[in-house]
């Protein structure tokens, strides 16, 4: 009787440990995904400011910043929202991962 307890929370122990692991890999999937859309906001952020100091304005669209500043972006796999309002303001720039809910 006592095997069969021990091997039962042996059993028990050992399901507890992949659940947490389990958990653990989902959230560094999570926060890694969520670094990804934080620096490609970043690198086109970078790229704009670039041209507004280059060029003295800010480009209407992101094909300027990937033809003039080398800007790669993987727009299969992201939402990237990039809007003007003029030249000389900093446009609003989102990134969202194809797939994530959003509020």
């Amino acid at each position: 009787m006592k095997t069969i307890l021990k091997s039962f929370a042996a059993l028990i122990l050992f399901c507890l440990a992949m659940v947490l692991v389990w958990n653990g890999l989902i959230d560094a999937r999570e926060t890694s995904a969520r670094q990804d859309t934080r620096r490609i906001e970043e690198a086109i952020k970078k790229a704009a400011v670039e041209c507004y100091a280059n060029e003295g304005f800010y480009p209407e669209d992101l094909t300027y910043l990937k033809e003039h500043y080398g800007l790669l972006l993987d727009e299969k796999a992201y939402f990237i929202s990039y809007y003007v309002e003029g030249q000389n303001m900093m446009p609003d720039i989102y990134v969202y991962r194809k797939g994530d809910h959003h509020e």
